[in-house]
């Protein structure tokens, strides 16, 4: 379930048309859109305007409205929606676009307010713990905001979006562990990343020299030759 704060749609009746989800229209006190993700976590978007959002950062509206939402809810989205960019490199100030038939044209020019604003606010935002997403107009911002919703509501397990089987990350701190040196000097051509592979999965230079040929041959960057020089380095032959 998807819940959309009234004022957002009385502002844009098309919505019923353009969610194509099941929704609940209520009065939300600090967000646009909210639903529960697959973790039972609230999650909070916030729809905002490139104009509207000038707005705020003046008057600084914008990061108490939304401290309130990360008071109200686990992950925050801040929905950033239109297009924009900086009108020369000497003024550096922001413009802002329209669409039109023949595309995007350059609609305002803000006088006092630099594109590098904009960008500063952003990563202000982001060491808030922020999550911001661009979209060029309204209709893309439903689209995200049914994307966002039909994505992290499900289980982990059902999502096929880039999904893929992932190799494991290894820790980077485990290259200094003294085993990993120790067995790159006892096995000629083994590199450092099979090396830390092999003791991060046996934990110790023994469990690698005991382990079956078959099993090491699964670690990556462990081919035949890595194994054979293994077992020329214990007297034994592969």
């Amino acid at each position: 379930m998807l819940w959309i704060d009234d004022r957002e749609v009385t502002a844009h009746p098309e919505i019923p048309e353009l969610i194509k989800i099941e929704y609940k229209v209520e009065r939300l006190d600090s967000s646009d859109y909210a639903f529960i993700d697959s973790n039972k976590e609230p999650v909070g978007i916030e729809r905002c305007e490139i104009s509207n959002l000038v707005q705020k950062l003046r008057s600084g509206e914008l990061e108490d409205q939304l401290y309130r939402c990360q008071d109200s809810f686990s992950s925050v989205i801040l929905l950033k929606e239109g297009v924009y960019d900086e009108v020369d490199e000497v003024s550096g100030l922001l413009a802002t676009h329209k669409k039109g038939n023949r595309g995007y044209y350059r609609d305002f020019v803000y006088p006092h307010t630099t594109f590098e604003i904009i960008k500063a606010m952003e990563v202000r935002l982001s060491g808030m713990g922020i999550e911001i997403i661009d979209s060029p107009n309204f209709p893309c911002s439903i689209i995200i905001v049914r994307l966002l919703h039909d994505l992290r509501t499900k289980p982990e397990g059902e999502r096929t979006l880039f999904r893929k089987v992932r190799k494991v990350n290894l820790p980077v701190k485990l290259s200094a562990n003294p085993a990993v040196p120790k067995l790159m000097a006892l096995v000629p051509h083994l590199s450092e990343k099979a090396a830390i592979a092999l003791i991060y999965k046996y934990d110790t230079i023994w469990g690698v020299l005991n382990a079956p040929d078959k099993e090491l041959l699964k670690v990556d960057g462990v081919g035949k030759g890595v194994v054979r020089n293994l077992r020329r380095s214990i007297g034994k032959e592969g």
